[in-house]
């Protein structure tokens, strides 16, 4: 037994792979529901960090229901971009930029790579002067800082870290973009095979490229719930339903860099070093 195998979809065919992939959806938007109203039980009882744990995981099954509709969106060739997305589906950092960037509104494509970016460094400076501090990748940080129990080394000395420390900070008193997303998405219908069949009937015959402006995937959102509808594939839902799927499913990611950006510690303490006022 192997676990961990979301890579062999891409070895199967469009028939196959549109089945796979919406039992997947269906079992994740199914665990997205479950645990995001398990975070508000919670709350209600005064269990915040317990809450605070559920939401961060809910968010992240959210972002593994995302990384599969992007499968569906993506060429099938080369065949190495759909593997790689596939993968994605497993992977902490990826998921955590999936559910950052459904907050995002960039402008073009490569506008939402510059965003992303900014997420993907492995360390980097901060403080009251811009170079104070060296902290940890904050996606990777903010989830196992919600999780677990840590022996921490910073510049200046050890510290234990406590999750519960702040457990009053729940994630928001509204739903998560990515959680909101995948209820949107999945109450449209669109994780039925016809729908992802026509889903990737369309996504793939309009490359999205860099310069790719937002108003052409609201165009594509639209048109997507119309060839739907005219199939009849598109589940009834209140008008604000399909309003959000237009107006905030996100650019295709299938294509943007998500992987870690690895950075020298002794780099980072050179610039703490050679700051100066005129610097800020």
């Amino acid at each position: 037994m192997e676990v961990k195998a979301i890579r062999d979809l891409a070895q199967l065919s469009d028939h196959d792979l549109f089945i796979q992939v919406s039992t997947g959806l269906r079992l994740v938007a199914k665990n997205v529901a479950k645990l995001y109203e398990g975070t508000s039980v919670l709350a209600e009882r005064g269990r915040l960090h317990a809450g605070r744990v559920l939401a961060t995981i809910a968010e992240e099954e959210a972002a593994k229901y995302l990384i599969l509709m992007d499968a569906v969106r993506c060429p099938r060739q080369p065949s190495k971009t759909l593997a790689v997305q596939l993968q994605r589906f497993n992977q902490h950092l990826a998921k955590g930029l999936y559910a950052k960037a459904g907050m995002y509104r960039p402008t073009t494509l490569e506008q939402l790579q510059e965003y992303v970016d900014l997420d993907r460094k492995e360390f980097y400076l901060d403080g009251p002067n811009g170079v104070d501090w060296i902290y940890r990748n904050e996606v990777i940080d903010g989830r196992e800082s919600t999780f677990y129990v840590d022996y921490v080394r910073h510049d200046d000395g050890h510290r234990w870290a406590e999750p519960t420390e702040f457990e009053d900070l729940l994630f928001g008193a509204s739903e998560p973009a990515a959680v909101q997303m995948v209820r949107c998405l999945q109450g449209a219908g669109m994780s039925t095979t016809e729908a992802l069949a026509t889903i990737a009937e369309l996504w793939r015959a309009n490359p999205i490229g860099s310069e790719t402006h937002c108003t052409e995937i609201f165009a594509l959102n639209r048109r997507t719930l119309e060839l739907m509808e005219s199939r009849g594939q598109l589940a009834e839902q209140p008008p604000e339903t399909y309003q959000s799927i237009v107006r905030d499913w996100q650019f295709p990611m299938y294509g943007l860099d998500l992987s870690m950006v690895d950075v020298d510690l002794e780099t980072l303490r050179e610039r703490q070093r050679n700051w100066s006022p005129e610097d800020y």
